[in-house]
């Protein structure tokens, strides 16, 4: 009988999917329950279920949607009716599941032949109900702040003494966001930038921030990020060693991307999207429980993308694939395993140099047509990234969790040809090329927490307990080929892979393996004084192990080192106006581990980690009944333990007495002063300079990272009437001119750009146009060594059926 219901099942789940997938993303919805006597009663004849549905306001709650049993469902009309038709006696259970709200839950007993009637009273009015099916959940503002991640203990914003923001699942939606670096405008002070191989990075408090953590453990990312795999993106602010360890986390911060989870409803949505540059891409979010009572759970993720480049030369396709599976043992242990694969193939990014002979002082000064790529198609690079994670967690008691993370992340190049143009003059280029062939790296990542929310006498503590184990490696076959000199306004001599690989067949390149090790333990404690006053603190002891680098040619190890460092942070917060008003303050400590150096006389000198504390006090709001979240935060972050080259006759030592400071402040407004209308602006300001360096660089600030970074973005939806879920969207970006070189005399130029959006939502599907760049500007992005063209205008045109 079992196979046979699955069977049935199976033919009848497609016209129900889309159900699931409203209530999936938090818009409201009847759902039907019943025990198994329903089954059997299922396909009979017989008695009906009808009912009406009404809000708050005596309105009809239409496009409700009433599902039986996950077989069968049917939306409430435009009057507010619904009915299910030729049911079998049996008892029933509908219930009205709405976000914030307890489900409403009635039963009735249907006798054969029977018509009963259920009607419902919602809690909420009309509007409201209606911007959560249109919009989505994004009114709720500081629910989207809460975070169990940041602090590693389940926070609201209010009450972590971090700054931190969150770009969730409809930000990302309306805006029509592809990859990881399209997310990160949203975030308040970030510069966008690319890594040398082209990875996505911003700049975050006067340092470029490019490793980013999966669900809170490690990645190793060699392709940009598909954000079809990510449900909400979380930009943490200052140096956070303490709770997060070195090896992927810069001074200015660090990226959190969430995953996509399953659901215990089955649901599911395919898009089409087409556009600029030849742009095609396909996705698919399919979600269902495996069993009958809901304790194995699958969803998957897939998404393809093929595009050219904007500039004469240049293509790229990528792939991902992202299964995850959850499995509730029992009310106290519940398993996760998930993983993504994404694969790219084709031209790898051009990065840009520019050396002193240049007398140009910006990039937009330089002779070279914008679209001009100096490449070949031919390069064809396959890069991938591919993640691994298994979660287990279980309740010790109402008190204590147990909660065990593992992650195993690759990436690397199967083969790489990476492009340098260095500027030699206004009007030369040299081009060089860097092969990676191959480039595998890899980090096992082990993490075990305990978290308890308990009291000691009258006091709260919210306290974390745990260590991990991070294992990473890389194998690197690696060689540079200089090419030839081009003159940019001349014809540039055609360079194809075939002779590229001719070169290199002839040189005996070596192949290099280097692995580390570091082991953490640390502690957090969130303690409340009084329900307004509370105080965390937390200590890190960590140890790193460099095992070194072997050359597989000599047979010679070097680099080997070790280095223990401690990592406190310190923070209170005050509320003056309890859940509405937040005045904070924060120590922080961040640190990176700093190799042995071979000095010129011969002798090996040993360093200290090198040692960031941030000093920061600010405020948060959260008004107007969660409809105006704000913060604004003023931060000092001191470097110590840099080190610096020192003149000592004709030869450079290298000391470690350097001291570099950056500081600056913050602002994000979050606001839903209307219905169906959201804003979210940005503003930062960063003053990063040496204090005490070489010669060169002392009261210079620091290559890359602009001063002014501001960001908005306004939504419109209409939540009623003939064209109800018809919106309109549209925001800007600005970035200040920031040096290119470390003596400040190049810049990397000023820019803003403005994109905007038409969209039309319906619980069934969405149709919705973008326009990048609207103005066709042109500018470049960098990492603090390597600059890079952005698209000019572009556009895109989006369909996603659900289902």
């Amino acid at each position: 009988m079992k196979l046979l219901f699955i069977q049935r099942a199976a033919k009848m789940a497609i016209p129900f999917l889309f159900f699931q997938l409203n209530t999936a993303s938090n818009a409201w919805a009847v759902r039907y329950i019943s025990d198994n006597e329903l089954v059997k009663a299922y396909y009979q004849d017989g008695g009906n279920i009808t009912g009406k549905v009404l809000t708050s306001d005596g309105q009809p709650a239409e496009s409700a949607t009433i599902s039986l049993n996950n077989l069968k469902s049917t939306q409430v009309g435009k009057d507010g009716t619904f009915k299910f038709e030729n049911l079998g006696a049996g008892t029933y259970k509908l219930a009205i599941l709405f976000m914030g709200h307890a489900a409403q839950e009635k039963t009735v007993v249907l006798k054969e032949g029977e018509t009963a009637r259920i009607d419902f009273a919602l809690t909420a009015t009309s509007r409201a109900l209606n911007e959560i099916l249109i919009v989505g959940d994004k009114y709720t503002i500081t629910s989207k702040k809460q975070s169990s991640s940041v602090g590693r203990l389940p926070l609201k914003y209010l009450e972590n003494t971090q700054v931190y923001s969150v770009i969730d699942k409809e930000l990302i939606r309306e805006q029509l966001s592809v990859t990881l670096d399209e997310a990160f405008r949203n975030v308040p002070g970030a510069a966008p930038a690319k890594t040398g191989a082209g990875i996505p990075a911003f700049f975050s408090r006067g340092f470029v921030t490019n490793d980013n953590l999966r669900n809170g453990m490690a990645t190793f990312t060699r392709t940009t990020i598909d954000l079809a795999t990510v449900e909400r993106v979380e930009a943490i602010k200052g140096p956070s060693s303490t709770l997060f360890g070195a090896s992927m986390v810069s001074f200015g911060g660090l990226v959190n991307y969430i995953t996509k989870k399953p659901f215990d409803r089955m649901a599911g949505e395919i898009g089409y999207t087409f556009g600029s540059y030849d742009l095609n891409r396909l996705t698919a979010d399919f979600n269902t429980p495996l069993n009958d009572s809901k304790t194995v759970l699958f969803r998957t993720n897939i998404a393809y993308q093929k595009e050219n480049t904007f500039q004469d030369q240049g293509h790229g396709s990528t792939l991902v694939v992202a299964p995850s599976l959850l499995y509730k043992v029992n009310d106290r242990f519940t398993v996760r395993l998930d993983a993504d694969i994404q694969h790219y193939k084709g031209t790898s990014s051009t990065a840009w140099i520019v050396s002193p002979g240049v007398n140009a002082k910006s990039y937009d000064q330089l002779n070279l047509d914008y679209k001009r790529s100096l490449i070949d198609n031919s390069f064809t690079a396959n890069m991938y990234t591919n993640n691994i994670f298994l979660q287990a967690e279980y309740k010790l008691s109402d008190k204590w969790t147990s909660t065990t993370n593992y992650a195993w992340a690759t990436g690397g190049y199967s083969n790489m040809y990476l492009f340098d143009m260095t500027w030699l003059s206004d009007t030369t280029v040299a081009r060089s090329i860097r092969v990676h062939a191959p480039d595998r790296m890899g980090r096992k990542h082990f993490q075990q927490n305990f978290t308890g929310d308990f009291k000691i006498g009258s006091l709260r503590n919210r306290l974390v307990v745990g260590f991990d184990i991070m294992d990473q490696y890389r194998d690197l076959k690696y060689n540079m080929l200089q090419l030839d000199t081009v003159n940019t306004r001349g014809i540039a001599k055609d360079v194809r892979v075939e002779t590229v690989d001719a070169r290199l067949a002839a040189l005996n390149t070596p192949e290099t393996n280097s692995r580390q090790l570091s082991y953490g333990a640390y502690f957090s404690d969130v303690l409340n004084i009084t329900s307004n006053l509370l105080v965390t603190a937390s200590l890190r002891v960590d140890y790193f192990d460099n095992k070194g680098t072997k050359n597989n040619l000599t047979q010679v190890t070097t680099g080997a080192y070790n280095q223990a460092a401690f990592s406190p942070k310190f923070g209170v917060v005050y509320q003056p106006v309890l859940n509405k008003v937040a005045l904070f303050a924060n120590y922080m400590n961040g640190f990176k581990n700093v190799a042995n150096t071979v000095q010129p006389d011969g002798s090996v000198s040993s360093f200290k980690p090198q040692q960031a504390n941030q000093l920061e006090g600010g405020v948060k709001l959260d008004l107007f009944e969660n409809k105006l979240a704000a913060t604004i935060s003023y931060y000092d972050i001191q470097i110590n333990n840099s080190t610096r080259g020192d003149v000592k006759g004709t030869q450079v030592f290298t000391v470690q007495d350097g001291t570099q400071e950056s500081k600056g402040i913050d602002v994000e407004i979050i606001g839903n002063p209307l219905p169906g209308f959201n804003i979210i602006t940005g503003y930062g300001y960063n003053e990063n300079k040496y204090i005490k360096a070489s010669a060169q660089l002392t009261g210079k600030r620091t290559v890359g990272a602009p001063a002014h970074v501001g960001n908005i973005w306004m939504s419109y939806s209409i939540l009623e009437g003939a064209v109800k879920g018809l919106g309109i969207g549209a925001g800007a970006i600005y970035v200040g001119d920031a040096f290119y070189d470390p003596a400040n005399t190049f810049v990397l130029p000023s820019y803003n750009t403005f994109d905007a959006t038409l969209f039309y939502n319906t619980p069934k599907f969405r149709i919705a146009v973008k326009g990048n760049n609207l103005t066709g500007k042109k500018y470049w992005v960098s990492d603090g060594f390597y600059a890079r063209p952005q698209k000019q205008a572009n556009f895109l045109v989006s369909l996603a059926l659900k289902f």
